[in-house]
């Protein structure tokens, strides 16, 4: 609002609305407006130019030709002459079944696997639980919170690597 106050007297008014000229009455703001116009003509043009694209070749060209192919190559040299190379990123890979068996021996970190580690009264958890599930559930159905959290402690998934199986594929 304080901007259009400024600014309003930048502009020219139309031929019947002319205010009388008054002699020794400077306005700032009409004397930027008019020096703007050779001020433009100071300013370079907004274009890319010969020597601009030299500029970005001089650091693309060996980034791209002699720093990333060198840099890729490496890596897999690395991987394929060591056995140990990313095996964070190998499921199954016996020293990262090492280091998680040593990981999980530790007191801190023994029951992490468990979902049920932490909660403070499981039994109202349990409880909670069944009690959302008779809200919630359909008319007619006969599943319980008991049986379906028993069913879920014995189940195997055969698609997780995790699991006795999956791991016993892979080698480990």
């Amino acid at each position: 609002c304080v901007a259009l106050l400024l600014v309003g007297p930048c502009f020219v008014p139309g031929p019947q609305a002319v205010p009388e000229l008054e002699v020794g009455n400077f306005n700032p703001a009409l004397a930027a407006s008019a020096a703007l116009p050779v001020l433009t003509m100071l300013a370079e043009d907004a274009e890319a130019k010969y020597g601009d694209s030299r500029r970005w070749s001089a650091v693309l060209v060996p980034l791209t030709t002699l720093v990333i192919p060198a840099v890729a190559m490496g890596i897999f040299t690395i991987y394929v002459s060591s056995d140990d190379a990313f095996y964070q990123f190998r499921p199954g890979h016996p020293r990262g079944m090492r280091e998680e068996k040593e990981l999980y021996s530790n007191p801190l970190y023994a029951g992490r696997k468990n979902p049920m580690e932490g909660l403070v009264n499981k039994d109202d958890f349990e409880k909670g639980l069944d009690e959302a599930w008779e809200r919630a559930k359909p008319k007619g159905s006969t599943v319980t919170v008991k049986d379906k959290l028993k069913e879920l402690s014995t189940q195997n998934s055969p698609h997780w690597w995790r699991n006795e199986h999956g791991v016993a594929d892979v080698g480990c």
